[in-house]
């Protein structure tokens, strides 16, 4: 059998989360997790870049380097793809609880100051010579959840990780079986119960602001802290009502007739709710709402749409109901 060169569909990507205390040991014996692996999604892409942080050395004597030196190792990795299952939401909030019944099973995610790590296999079937990397000590800083009128929910998870592994047997695909969540099975209620008729677009990003740790005696990471939390969104509603987001914009009540002379009242909630063919939710609640930002265009040739921009103080929980009993959790391999 030949090599091959391949397109990406003859290439594999599934994760698991690991267990915490590889932190606490070398790099190299930083161990992935051997729970079960699981899909991202549906219609995924991933983007996984390598940098030595190399520095040439220079001196008097030589107007060329005189050495090169690798300073510290950053992997990164960008996943996008269509939103099917929610799962990697225990690697963006932190916690999970499962509870619910046969049928609507919940997993219900919430904050937590520590981000769980997983591990990631990319695999690709070349022909002789197969190549799979294990990406130990994946942590996701920024998510991105994104809607919009006549297309698929899509998610996109930005993130580090600590070390890789290479070799050479292929890991066989697990395709997503979970039907994809869409715009169209999707409701926005700012607060809960008022909701936002002709909405165009909504994107939710959740920014964790997390910094590698790198020590003496190694050019890993030791770990990663997350720091400053955010909740940023846009939101783009075809325009017929002025208090559906201009008043809140004033004032943060759907009464203004004036900008608040000061900070005005803070929206209660923003919940954004969406469900698939099979009956599932992804039910999202975020509480301290402030809006940024509102623009009003007048085109002649558009339809008149209103835009504006804030963010979220906290999320009460993300919770994601389906039909099976139990989500992913981290493993326990290290002793």
């Amino acid at each position: 059998m030949a090599q091959n060169f391949i397109g990406g569909g003859g290439s594999v990507c599934l994760y698991a989360f690991e267990d915490m205390d590889g932190w606490l040991v070398a790099p190299a014996s930083h161990t992935k997790s051997d729970e079960t692996q699981v899909p991202f999604g549906q219609g995924v892409e991933v983007t996984i870049s390598r940098s030595n942080n190399a520095e040439r050395i220079y001196g008097v004597g030589a107007r060329n380097a005189t050495a090169t030196i690798n300073k510290q190792f950053g992997g990164t990795f960008t996943i996008n793809g269509a939103l099917s299952n929610a799962y990697w939401m225990l690697g963006v909030l932190g916690a999970n609880a499962d509870g619910g019944t046969t049928g609507a099973y919940t997993h219900t995610y919430t904050e937590a100051n520590i981000l769980p790590s997983f591990s990631t296999t990319t695999s690709f079937e070349l022909g002789t010579t197969d190549f799979a990397s294990d990406l130990i000590g994946c942590v996701i800083n920024t998510c991105t959840i994104s809607a919009a009128v006549n297309e698929a929910l899509k998610f996109s998870l930005e993130g580090t990780y600590r070390y890789e592994n290479l070799g050479t047997t292929k890991t066989s695909d697990i395709p997503d079986v979970e039907p994809i969540f869409t715009f169209a099975h999707g409701s926005i209620e700012m607060p809960d119960g008022t909701t936002i008729a002709a909405v165009q677009s909504f994107e939710l990003t959740i920014v964790q602001n997390a910094e590698p740790v790198y020590g003496v005696g190694s050019r890993f990471m030791t770990g990663v802290v997350a720091k400053n939390r955010e909740y940023n969104f846009t939101m783009t509603a075809a325009f017929n009502d002025y208090t559906d987001l201009l008043t809140y914009f004033m004032n943060g009540t759907s009464s203004a007739t004036a900008p608040d002379a000061g900070s005005g009242t803070e929206i209660a909630t923003l919940e954004l709710t969406f469900t698939n063919d099979d009956g599932d939710i992804l039910d999202i609640n975020l509480t301290g709402i402030h809006l940024n930002e509102e623009t009003l265009p007048q085109n002649v040739g558009e339809v008149v749409k209103e835009d504006v921009t804030g963010w979220a103080r906290a999320c009460t929980n993300i919770i994601y109901t389906n039909d099976v009993q139990t989500a992913p959790a981290a493993a326990t391999n290290i002793t």
